[in-house]
């Protein structure tokens, strides 16, 4: 399973892996952490968990910048990295690991949500705190989570849709849509498709859109993705007027799919920006995406650690609202996100500037390499 999704990693991967000390655990097997013996620093142990190599954004941005967040905070805190391998047994067993080793915090991102609940369960015994990230843990206690609104983004992505339905992008009704979600289960699936929902049902129930294919993306691969979509193509004899996803890796799974079978269908519902997502909006494979400062999640889920570890409340200043999580009302903090979308007859390197600006991605990165390398945007950016 996690060899399958190898293949989207992006260069230089291995050496940040390296760099980071980060365990790689293969799907189901052990579990992933081969340290056992806590900090040969007698520092103060933090683990950042990650749950698999996709999106890639865990081990390649947000865990270094946690680490550099949380460090500069107190210089007496050493980070250690595990990833689950999309796999819960395998994350439960490093969190018995990690908590055998003397760790102070644990910051999750859930392998599975669904299946998660034992990590909290052994956790909440051991008293130590879990800090929930992005797509946390379900059905337990935590003592904080850290997420970028996903109600907020799945009704950026349905408003935005629904203006360009409105502006007769697709023609005249009914408008034949296929529809991804992510895993099924996850908090982010369920809150983005509300946030959807609300936005796009009243157009479904009209008649205006006639959704012909729907799946869930097990574990948001981008490789399930190509499969649905080719699914879908075949299914609807390439009788698709536009395909709508929940996140860069569907989009790209899509259009990866659209190649294979030589049509050109539009492709929308990016978001949680992949290096991908910034390089087929280059060259104009993907529509939209929402943009999300990951290093922004990072310094705040380093304060609401540092709160833990110290035996204080969750800061206020961040954790302002509470999210039920199947069983607990969860203390949380809700980031906000920036949707950006082609426009006819502007740059598209003016629009794929914000997420440089952001600090999410370099041109140099954009463009070295992959399928935005010859557009005259990388050409002009990196020469």
């Amino acid at each position: 399973m996690q060899g399958s999704r190898n293949a989207w990693l992006r260069p230089g991967l291995v050496a940040i892996v390296a760099g980071l000390s980060l365990v790689l655990a293969a799907c189901g097997g052990g579990d992933g952490d081969s340290d056992g013996g806590g900090s040969s620093s007698g520092k103060k142990l933090v683990y950042f968990m990650a749950p698999n190599t996709t999106p890639t954004r865990y081990i390649e941005q947000d865990g270094p910048d946690f680490e550099k967040a949380l460090e500069a905070l107190d210089p007496d805190i050493e980070v250690k990295f595990v990833n689950g391998g999309g796999d819960s047994a395998t994350q439960l067993s490093q969190a018995n690991s990690a908590i055998s080793a003397g760790a102070k915090a644990l910051v999750v991102v859930a392998a599975d949500p669904n299946t998660s609940a034992g990590l909290l369960q052994a956790a909440a015994a051991a008293k130590v705190p879990v800090i929930g990230y992005e797509n946390p843990p379900l059905n337990g206690p935590m003592y904080a989570q850290v997420i970028f609104d996903p109600y907020k983004v799945g009704v950026q992505q349905g408003e935005y849709f629904k203006s360009q339905v409105e502006a007769g992008a697709f023609g005249d009704g009914p408008i034949d849509l296929a529809r991804q979600y992510g895993n099924k289960g996850d908090v982010y699936t369920t809150d983005m498709l509300k946030g959807q929902n609300e936005v796009l049902q009243p157009l479904i129930d009209d008649g205006t859109l006639k959704v012909v294919c729907e799946d869930y993306i097990k574990d948001w691969a981008p490789d399930n993705a190509q499969k649905a979509a080719e699914q879908c193509l075949t299914k609807t004899q390439n009788k698709v007027d536009v395909f709508l996803g929940f996140y860069d890796g569907n989009a790209a799974g899509i259009i990866a799919a659209l190649k294979g079978k030589d049509v050109k269908i539009p492709v929308y519902g990016g978001q949680n920006p992949e290096l991908t997502g910034m390089q087929y909006m280059l060259t104009g494979d993907q529509q939209d995406a929402v943009l999300k400062p990951f290093s922004v999640e990072a310094e705040a889920a380093a304060k609401i650690a540092l709160a833990a570890i110290n035996g204080e409340d969750p800061p206020s200043d961040l954790v302002q609202d509470s999210v039920n999580n199947g069983t607990n009302d969860i203390p949380t903090a809700k980031l906000d996100t920036t949707l950006i979308h082609l426009e006819e007859g502007k740059d598209p390197g003016e629009i794929v500037q914000q997420a440089v600006d952001l600090g999410i991605f370099t041109w140099k990165q954009i463009c070295d390499g992959g399928p935005a390398a010859d557009t005259p945007t990388c050409k002009a950016k990196v020469g």
